[in-house]
């Protein structure tokens, strides 16, 4: 997937053409597609289907799980997919149409799977690639990823890519009042924007509660495989899929408000522009909106594969995926402070041997395992 960004410039110029004299419409960059804070609070996806699209409100949970993993706005996967098949709106709706709401976009059917494809290929072309030792937010793309994921489309559009992206602005201001349009920091923006940015050294506390004891795994990314960048960690305390979680609670590890994205995925935003992920969950308590402290208590490890797993995905067994994002882009964990242990992660994902992945604190650095929740 990664090699979209190398195959893309050279694609889209072969498929340049001549545009006749129209109104300039804005073009869709990474920045535009990004599920900022504000909107999180301002968008409520079940809401909006409930008065547009009531035929569509049991999918509601669905886009807003997939929006919320890959950090892509819940509008513009609407949009994508009224685009592509008039899902939304179309009178009357036939059968295939919902089981492949994004058409000839993806090989996949079903609407999950469909979602879930359309929204991680987007994802992954909106960040740039790295290297391991890197530290910081992963930098957003040059390129427009509309584009490219219509390029490597089973079956490319037949318009023009430039016409393809004027016709989704197009949908989306009938859907939503106005065109999509970047609304991240102007420091985001910028093309020289810092990259090396970290979160301050005492703003993280693990994800549970203090004076407890959870195992600490190898750092990862998202999808569980690659060097860059690896975002997140796994914690857990035992059992396997049946045991009983109800006594283990994830906890939030700064202060913040929180955003329920499904029954088994949450993100509270904290300060500064970052917020953490926590994934896997089950009986979740707060609300969206809710005003948590450190250390609130937010949900159990889910002890059943069906709800570990809402909306699709993999788990091997009861835990919780923490991850940490700086306005929306994943944060590579090389050098974040957390509980007041500095993280050395530059090696793959999952991988444990203490020369790749550590934690330091004090002076003493110490490796995958065990650690009780105290203050630093």
């Amino acid at each position: 997937m990664k090699l979209i960004r190398f195959l893309v410039p050279l694609a889209l110029a072969s498929c340049a053409t001549t545009a006749a004299a129209a109104p300039a419409l804005p073009p869709v960059s990474a920045d535009a597609l990004v599920y900022t804070h504000d909107e999180m609070f301002t968008f409520d996806t079940a809401d909006w289907l409930s008065q547009h699209a009531p035929h569509l409100s049991a999918q509601a949970e669905v886009i807003a799980h997939w929006a919320g993993y890959s950090a892509v706005s819940p509008r513009v996967l609407l949009a994508l997919m009224e685009q592509q098949t008039g899902v939304l709106t179309r009178r009357p709706l036939d059968r295939e149409t919902l089981r492949r709401p994004f058409g000839t976009l993806v090989e996949v059917s079903g609407f999950s799977a469909q979602t879930r494809e359309v929204a991680l290929r987007l994802a992954d072309s909106m960040f740039d690639i790295g290297q391991s030792s890197a530290t910081g937010p992963v930098r957003l793309a040059r390129g427009n990823p509309l584009q490219t994921l219509m390029l490597l489309a089973p079956a490319p559009p037949s318009a023009t890519l430039q016409a393809a992206g004027d016709d989704f602005q197009r949908t989306y201001a009938r859907l939503f009042g106005s065109a999509r349009v970047a609304s991240l920091p102007s420091s985001d923006r910028a093309a020289d924007a810092r990259a090396d940015t970290l979160p301050p050294a005492d703003l993280l506390r693990f994800p549970w509660p203090e004076g407890k004891r959870w195992h600490v795994g190898g750092a990862h990314g998202d999808s569980g495989s690659g060097r860059y960048p690896m975002n997140a960690i796994d914690f857990f305390v035992q059992g396997a899929w049946g045991s009983n979680q109800s006594n283990y609670w994830v906890a939030a590890s700064a202060d913040g408000t929180f955003k329920r994205h499904s029954s088994c995925m949450a993100e509270v935003v904290h300060g500064g522009g970052y917020s953490t992920v926590y994934y896997h969950l089950g009986n979740m308590q707060p609300q969206t909106g809710a005003q948590l402290e450190v250390g609130a208590a937010i949900a159990n490890p889910a002890n059943t594969m069906r709800q570990a797993l809402c909306n699709g995905g993999f788990s091997t067994g009861p835990h919780q995926h923490w991850s940490l994002r700086y306005n929306g882009r994943p944060v590579h964990l090389n050098g974040v402070t957390l509980n007041g242990f500095r993280i050395a992660a530059t090696g793959n994902s999952y991988e444990t041997s203490c020369r790749v992945f550590n934690l330091t604190r004090n002076g003493r650095r110490t490796c995958s395992g065990y650690y009780t929740n105290r203050a630093p």
